[in-house]
């Protein structure tokens, strides 16, 4: 088995058979910031995915988890490191919810 982590691709999926909600006032702001952040994400060509995908099930060993688009690149390994870091640093806490104080 094999998890398809994808990043944005050209496709219809916020499209014609979407259905938004009322539009709050007060969120105008996070949507125009929401809005300006997707304007700059590379999307993908959805063709490509076929090909991509053989790749993975036609593989000897198919990872557990691949990405699928280069945004998750970008931003996937810095999230993890930041995760890693404050496992690291909380790392005798860990500990110490292991073992009983008494």
């Amino acid at each position: 088995m094999t998890l398809v982590e994808p990043g944005g691709f050209a496709t219809d999926w916020a499209g014609a058979s979407v259905v938004f909600a009322d539009q709050l006032p007060a969120y105008d702001e996070m949507r125009a910031a929401v809005a300006a952040g997707w304007s700059k994400v590379e999307v993908g060509d959805p063709t490509a995915v076929g090909p991509a995908l053989l790749k993975v099930v036609d593989a000897a060993n198919p990872p557990l988890r691949v990405f699928f688009g280069t945004e998750p690149l970008d931003t996937v390994p810095h999230i993890y490191a930041e995760r890693l870091e404050t496992w690291q640093d909380w790392a005798d806490v860990s500990v110490q919810a292991q073992d009983d104080p008494a």
